[in-house]
């Protein structure tokens, strides 16, 4: 009998507490927790003292024509994961009062624009990977454990495990702090030391939400960034980047054996705009080189752009990574997909 009950009482648990529905379907995950700077941001800068901020038009054109705080003019890579996994887009951080953040179980954004991997690369205010896990700490600590679902520490335990970490950051470790000329802190590493210590870094920060009790994540790092509307393409830069990119695979493998009952997929951006530039059209893309906005004006045509701004790509050029990055694509190693079924 008490063997019977126990039973009910997990499915219960399992069923109700860690599994929510969204538009009837049963999500794949508990929740998905984003880190990361702009390709990620959903509008804690907003929140911040900088001017890397997209709380104004154009920016959000095509998401119900609202300015949120993301930097480009519909969904991000992060929101279109989650769409996915069968999550509500994740809110961020600094955007939900003290108040009401435990009631929030399908997952936060602590994603900050301008800000990267390493403490000292920031262009304003912003939140450093670092303050990002911060937050995510006291969420776990503070926040998660006031709610009727997650009080008992076999629930938190299996929230944690169960949901996905998404982390993308990185560009700006190079675009505003190793290739900026009035920076010389890094200058004495050649790309290669700078890759290794970059990632090495990256991984020591993951150990911290892993010993939070996290152990799915999606990782991707450095894109393109000497390919932009204003570079296109500087392959002197591309190059000096590209090692990075290169060596995220093996960095997360070894961090999936030194972590244990942990499974990473390797996001790698870098590799999707090659992609896309070998052949546009197929993609549906007729212009690769140059912003949609124009003057503070959005271009009409904008599935048919890949750039949105001076840097961040359009919501077609996203959702086309973010399809191949979840099911079945070497963008993405292993899928998303099979990252949200796997029985750890």
């Amino acid at each position: 009998m008490k063997s019977f009950k126990a039973f009910w009482i997990f499915f219960y648990i399992v069923h109700h507490a860690f599994f929510l529905k969204v538009d009837g379907a049963e999500s794949l995950v508990p929740a998905l927790y984003v880190f990361g700077d702009s390709s990620v941001d959903a509008g804690n800068n907003n929140n911040l003292h900088t001017h890397a901020k997209a709380n104004v038009p154009p920016y959000g054109i095509d998401f119900n024509n609202n300015a949120t705080g993301r930097f480009t003019n519909g969904k991000t890579f992060a929101d279109l994961i989650a769409i996915k996994l069968g999550l509500p887009l994740q809110p961020s951080y600094l955007g939900i009062s003290d108040s009401k953040r435990y009631q929030v179980i399908t997952g936060i954004n602590y994603a900050s624009g301008a800000c990267g991997i390493l403490n000292d690369t920031r262009d304003g205010e912003c939140l450093s990977l670092d303050r990002q896990i911060e937050y995510f700490t006291s969420t776990v600590v503070n926040n998660l454990p006031k709610h009727k679902h997650l009080k008992s520490k076999d629930e938190l335990k299996h929230h944690l495990s169960k949901s996905i970490y998404l982390i993308s950051i990185g560009s700006n470790d190079y675009f505003l702090n190793y290739l900026n000329p009035q920076i010389r802190s890094y200058k004495n590493m050649n790309p290669e030391e700078f890759a290794d210590y970059l990632l090495e870094q990256l991984s020591s920060k993951i150990k911290t939400i892993y010993n939070l009790g996290a152990r799915k994540f999606v990782v991707g790092t450095v894109n393109q960034v000497g390919c932009s509307p204003n570079l296109y393409c500087n392959e002197t830069i591309n190059q000096m980047v590209k090692p990075c990119s290169d060596k995220l695979l093996m960095k997360v493998q070894e961090m999936e054996k030194q972590f244990s009952g942990s499974m990473f997929v390797s996001s790698n951006g870098f590799n999707f705009f090659n992609k896309i530039k070998n052949d546009p059209k197929k993609y549906g893309f007729a212009n690769i080189s140059k912003s949609c906005i124009q003057e503070g004006i959005p271009c009409a045509n904008r599935k048919e752009h890949y750039f949105w701004d001076f840097g961040h790509i359009t919501e077609a050029a996203v959702d086309i990574y973010a399809n191949e990055c979840f099911s079945g694509s070497k963008m993405c190693f292993p899928d998303v997909k099979k990252l949200a079924h796997a029985d750890l």
